[in-house]
């Protein structure tokens, strides 16, 4: 298992989203990442990837840079799923999966397939139209497909944002096994509760600007009331696992924080 590099890594939509990031990802971490609307959390997706979106500076697995491989080679190191991942409406679910499987390069596709549904709670869609389920249905298998590459590297544009509670759990308890188990787990979220909870390691993009730490150092009022113009308090709940308790909006002006130009970046 290697280290996600980012050496200077920058999306460019007409303009930088953010300034360059510099940033390493040990195996076994799940890495939220937050921020406002806009700020750039699903371009910085694209930007690891190299795909959908201008890019400069490099992202590399080890020794290997991920923007120079073919798409073969770069689907054994790295799997992803954007918010609205697609399929042939034609294909049953365990085809949408196994798409997934074989990208790895491994045999066992259809046992793996299978395992990937079961886990997620979903087996029972596997003969399923891929075009007739709902959107939380294609948001699981597109969580199973990722599960069943298995690759080293797991990207994941929010997840979670169309499941009911029961299911987000499913999810989260999932994605936090795979970086139990050595994986590079990178994934997008609105909820900091969910961040606070889950992840390992928090980046926040806002206002250009991209801040590394852990959930503890970087979730706190201050920086939910400079990023969001929200006042909140940061606590443990009764089980132990810490929680927010959001209280009253506070800065008119923080839906316009995320367009500010780049100007400098803190990790």
């Amino acid at each position: 298992m290697s280290d996600l590099v980012l050496d200077g890594l920058v999306a460019h939509r007409g303009r930088p989203l953010f300034t360059p990031v510099h940033a390493r990802v040990a195996p076994g971490t799940l890495l939220g990442l937050v921020g406002p609307n806009g700020a750039g959390k699903s371009s910085l997706l694209s930007a690891i990837v190299g795909r959908g979106v201008t890019t400069s500076g490099h992202a590399r697995y080890g020794d290997t840079n991920l923007h120079t491989l073919r798409p073969r080679r770069l689907a054994a190191v790295l799997s992803y799923m954007t918010q609205d991942s697609y399929a042939p409406n034609e294909l049953r679910v365990r085809d949408v999966v196994a798409v997934g499987a074989r990208a790895s390069g491994r045999g066992g596709t259809e046992a793996r397939s299978m395992a990937a549904l079961e886990r997620l709670g979903v087996a029972e869609l596997a003969d399923r139209s891929y075009a007739r389920l709902s959107g939380g249905e294609r948001q699981l298998v597109q969580v199973a497909r990722v599960v069943a590459q298995d690759s080293p590297v797991m990207l994941l544009d929010e997840p979670t944002s169309a499941l009911d509670l029961g299911h987000q759990l499913t999810v989260m308890h999932v994605l936090r096994e795979r970086a139990a188990a050595g994986r590079i787990v990178v994934v997008t979220m609105h909820d900091l509760t969910q961040a606070l909870r889950w992840a390992g390691q928090v980046a926040v993009i806002a206002g250009g600007t991209t801040t590394f730490g852990s959930p503890q150092e970087t979730i706190t009022p201050e920086l939910i009331r400079r990023v969001y113009g929200v006042t909140a308090e940061v606590f443990a709940s009764p089980t132990g696992s810490p929680t927010l308790s959001l209280v009253r909006p506070s800065c008119p002006t923080a839906t316009t924080f995320a367009r500010r130009r780049p100007v400098g970046v803190r990790h």
